[in-house]
């Protein structure tokens, strides 16, 4: 601090630093009269009250630490802003509750405002995952339940590929009751329809599956056949892993049209 003497331990100007002259011209004789002397006396008491007021106001800045103003400075700053605006409000009442309590009051206010911005953060975390497992939940149980029917699986993956790509689902999910036959599939705007012969898009549309799983199918089939010589049903259910009856279907309408050939 400027006007300090660290040797002495005190400051080059002290506060009310000309209260010594109000003395100087007073001297105490025997022959003053009694309102004279009180007078003196009245002058020395208030010259003993601003000595009081200079050995109070060293106190709080030695009790602070205020002496050293750059490392007091470098104290506030390594607080976040919150607790650095309370530390400038409540300055003013530093001298009133002392120097430990006020340290006290500003660390016990930092900690809380820690402890809330980090439970403030572990809630958002356990919000985020908590939404991402109830998604996951949501998705698996959907899958569970059409996956044990073929053809509601291949509708359930076409209405996921329009979701993904941005568009509205264009076929509804199928009951697996079991109660009704499903109706036949709508192949319009379907990838790979204009592929099909109408034998083909019949066949699609009675065993409901769509037109880009039946060509990668059938050229399945055919590159088997051809690498055989033949094929056999049970050959070609190992080959495409859906339902059996519709295996049969593709199989036979194959043979049927002369795609390929029975082993």
């Amino acid at each position: 601090m400027a006007g300090y003497m660290p040797a002495r331990a005190d400051f080059i100007e002290e506060f009310d630093n000309y209260a010594e002259w109000d003395l100087r011209d007073i001297d105490f004789v025997e022959d003053d009269s009694d309102i004279l002397h009180a007078l003196k006396m009245a002058v020395v008491d208030i010259y003993h009250s601003r000595l009081k007021e200079r050995q109070r106001r060293k106190k709080i800045i030695r009790d602070h630490g205020l002496i050293n103003l750059k490392k007091f400075q470098l104290m506030e700053r390594r607080y976040p802003k919150e607790v650095q605006d309370l530390y400038e409000t409540m300055r003013r009442f530093a001298r009133i509750v002392g120097p430990v309590e006020h340290d006290k009051f500003i660390e016990s206010h930092a900690l809380e405002f820690e402890l809330r911005r980090e439970c403030a953060r572990t809630y958002d975390h356990l919000k985020k995952t908590r939404e991402e497992e109830r998604l996951k939940r949501t998705m698996l149980s959907e899958v569970l339940q059409y996956i044990q029917d073929s053809s509601a699986c291949q509708q359930w993956l076409r209405r996921q590929a329009d979701i993904d790509s941005g568009l509205s689902p264009s076929i509804p999910v199928a009951s697996n009751s079991g109660r009704r036959s499903a109706p036949p599939l709508n192949l319009t705007g379907l990838p790979g329809t204009e592929k099909l012969n109408e034998k083909e898009k019949e066949l699609c549309q009675m065993v409901r599956l769509v037109p880009g799983a039946y060509l990668e199918y059938k050229s399945a089939l055919l590159n088997e056949c051809n690498k055989q010589g033949g094929l056999r049903l049970a050959q070609a259910r190992a080959l495409i892993k859906i339902d059996v009856n519709k295996t049969r279907k593709i199989y036979d309408f194959l043979i049927r049209e002369g795609y390929i050939t029975k082993a």
